[in-house]
Order: C-alpha cells, then sequence, then structure tokens
C-alpha cells in the first residue's frame, strides 16, 4: 500500500460522493483517485488506476453493493472495502463480514467517522457498529473454523502468532503490535493473515472473538521479539 491511501467512492448520490471526495482530499494520507455511479463505471475506475480502499455504498441503484463487493475483492484479494448506507440495514452487516467486507459505515455518522473508519481499515483493523458486536460473536458457531474447535484452532498457530493474536484481543493495531513486539510492520501483516487463514476466518475481529472465546488473554506489555 502507498503512503497516502488510495480510494475509490461508489455511490450512485452524486451529492453524497463528491461532498466524501472534498472532504477526504484535505486529508494529507488520503487521497480520493476517482468516484463511480455504478458496476461498470466502478470497472472501468479499477482497471485504470490502483485502488487500496473502496467506500461502497451498500445500496446501489438497481444494484447491490456487496455483490459489487465481492466480485471486486475475488478479482483484488488485497482490496479493503468499507460499505456505507442510509437505510436500516444492520441485519446484512453479518453477511458483510463474512464476504471480506471490513468497514460498516451509516451515512448518518460525521465525516469524520467515515475518516476513522478508513484509516483503521486502511491499517488492517475491522470497523463496524458496536451493535454488530453481538451479532457477530452470537454467529461464530456457524461461521468459526470447520475442521476443528477453537481450542485446536489456537493450537494450531506458532508462538508468534500466538502473541500477535494475544495483540489483537488487546485491541492494538498492527503499527501497534510491530513496535510492542520489535518486529516489521509487514511481519505483522503476515502473521495476521495466517491466524485469520488457520482459523479459516475472514476479518480479525472474528480471530479476535474466536481467541475469547477460547479463553486467550491480551499480552504483557514487556513481550519482545
Amino acid at each position: 500500500m502507498s503512503t497516502r491511501t488510495r480510494i475509490a467512492i461508489v455511490d450512485d448520490h452524486r451529492v453524497f460522493s463528491d461532498a466524501i471526495a472534498s472532504r477526504l482530499g484535505t486529508e494529507p494520507d488520503l487521497v480520493v483517485v476517482g468516484t463511480a455511479r455504478d458496476s461498470a463505471a466502478t470497472w472501468a475506475l479499477f482497471r485504470d488506476r490502483p485502488v487500496d480502499l473502496v467506500v461502497l455504498d451498500l445500496y446501489l441503484q438497481q444494484e447491490d453493493g456487496l455483490e459489487l463487493a465481492r466480485d471486486l475483492l475475488a478479482t483484488w484479494p488485497a482490496l479493503q472495502v468499507v460499505l456505507v448506507t442510509g437505510m436500516d440495514a444492520d441485519h446484512r452487516g453479518l453477511e458483510a463480514l463474512r464476504s471480506g467486507v471490513r468497514g460498516w459505515v451509516s451515512k448518518l455518522d460525521s465525516a469524520e467517522s467515515l475518516i476513522e473508519a478508513i484509516r483503521a481499515v486502511a491499517d488492517g483493523q475491522t470497523r463496524v457498529p458496536g451493535r454488530l458486536l453481538t451479532t457477530v460473536c452470537a454467529s461464530l458457531p456457524a461461521w468459526g473454523t470447520r475442521e476443528a474447535d477453537d481450542d485446536n484452532a489456537i493450537r494450531r498457530l506458532s508462538e508468534r502468532e500466538l502473541e500477535v493474536l494475544r495483540c489483537l484481543v488487546d485491541g492494538l493495531s498492527r503499527k501497534e503490535i510491530a513496535l510492542r513486539l520489535g518486529i516489521a510492520a509487514n511481519t505483522v501483516r503476515s502473521h495476521v493473515q495466517s491466524i485469520l487463514h488457520k482459523f479459516e476466518v475472514h476479518s480479525t475481529l472474528t480471530a479476535v472473538a474466536v481467541a475469547r472465546r477460547a479463553g486467550v488473554k491480551g499480552t504483557p506489555r514487556s513481550v519482545g521479539p
């Protein structure tokens, strides 16, 4: 990912997308590389220039934003997706997370809330409203590890991966984990991806929920490389 997070905005309401693009343009670490109003324009945009993160309306006119998100992620797996919606669509939050979406923001929230979510997701975190956390945790038996129970999933981790997982339980970002453990940020990213793969989940939020259910606690501050 580049120093500045390259963002595409996909929304069929031009006033909203233009306003968000203007606001994001004032942030030194974010850059809007383009906007689109439908899937055809989105694919054209993505094929024309690199995109790190997409802010995507859940309900595009006559199109499902989540289906578009799935298609984009299938083509660009490293893409980060933040869904925005002006409707009461919490019932689709779990479906979105299972599909690889990392952020969920209401259009009724402030621009600052969206920017905070964008930065968190760009840093490898998952950002959803607190009201969705209960739904996520309650659903774990249905979409957690398939091959073994939580304890076995924990035992599959290496010692370093377990340290990284404990830091995630503490709520640390990848940069903060790198500082605490004295390792490179890219190394943290690799460990997180390995954890997700071994847990057979798609987000750090779910990995943390699995860890907590298995009794994994946060890591001591004194842990080093």
